[in-house]
């Protein structure tokens, strides 16, 4: 099924830019969680509302304000960024470097290969997201254990994140699994994340431009659609499905193209 090998060497390969981006992702989650003020949060809205950057709540200001700030830019773009750099180097840039024709020489399969680096991709994610969820919960103890937040919608947002992840760490690796160039694969794996990252955060921009969200798979979390309690399960199951079909899709195509060996 996986190689316990194989797993142990990507992590030890992986685990520096996995703390990285985890303790940065989680750090700017303090600062966010720290400097929160109802009144200022209230002018800024007063201000910015016109903009869409600023979304005020009368019920819960706070989780607004987080999910117009870190779930919607912070918390999407450093993971991002993890995911594209680490699904490049699980396949394709082993492949283009020629490490992955020494790996295929030994008994192990392709489908073990791809399989090990599947489960490292989703497991680093779950860690990921496990850990800055618990930073999140400790500093609103923290900072914020005066205020009145609803942590049923905090951990709404918080998965909704991991399924957005989720689902562009499928596209990464896809085109990982489907390149043997790292220039290619980045063009697809790369290139689509940050094309829906930045289409989305276009349409909260001004209401002319609304209708790129259309057009960004980052629409599907929609972080002022959990705060109003509105019915999230079906696009939260998209998510959850692109990245099911595209990790099983990525099984396919590494198992069935020619590879350089």
């Amino acid at each position: 099924m996986f190689s316990k090998a194989i797993f142990k060497q990507t992590l030890k390969a992986n685990a520096r830019m996995l703390l990285l981006v985890t303790i940065v992702t989680s750090l700017m989650l303090v600062a966010m969680v720290a400097v929160f003020d109802p009144s200022t949060i209230k002018s800024l809205g007063s201000s910015l509302g016109s903009t869409g950057l600023v979304h005020t709540s009368p019920v819960d200001p706070f989780l607004s304000m987080l999910g117009s700030t870190f779930f919607s830019l912070q918390g999407v773009l450093l993971p991002i960024i993890y995911v594209v750099l680490t699904a490049n180097g699980l396949i394709a840039s082993q492949v283009d470097k020629g490490s992955m024709a020494y790996l295929l020489s030994t008994p192990t399969k392709r489908t073990t290969v791809v399989r090990t680096q599947a489960l490292f991709m989703i497991t680093s994610l779950i860690f990921m997201f496990a850990v800055v969820t618990g930073v999140g919960i400790l500093s609103i103890h923290q900072f914020q254990s005066g205020v009145d937040i609803d942590m049923t919608k905090y951990y709404e947002l918080i998965f909704g994140l991991f399924l957005l992840m989720f689902a562009t760490s499928g596209i990464s690796f896809f085109a990982s699994s489907l390149f043997n160039l790292s220039k290619n694969s980045l063009l697809l794996g790369a290139g689509l994340p940050v094309a829906f990252f930045l289409l989305h955060l276009m349409s909260t921009m001004s209401s002319s431009l609304e209708g790129l969200k259309y057009f960004s798979l980052n629409t599907l979390f929609d972080t002022s659609s959990v705060l109003k309690g509105d019915d999230i399960l079906l696009n939260f199951s998209i998510l959850a499905i692109i990245g099911i079909i595209l990790y099983l899709a990525s099984l396919f195509v590494f198992k069935k193209k020619d590879l350089p060996l």
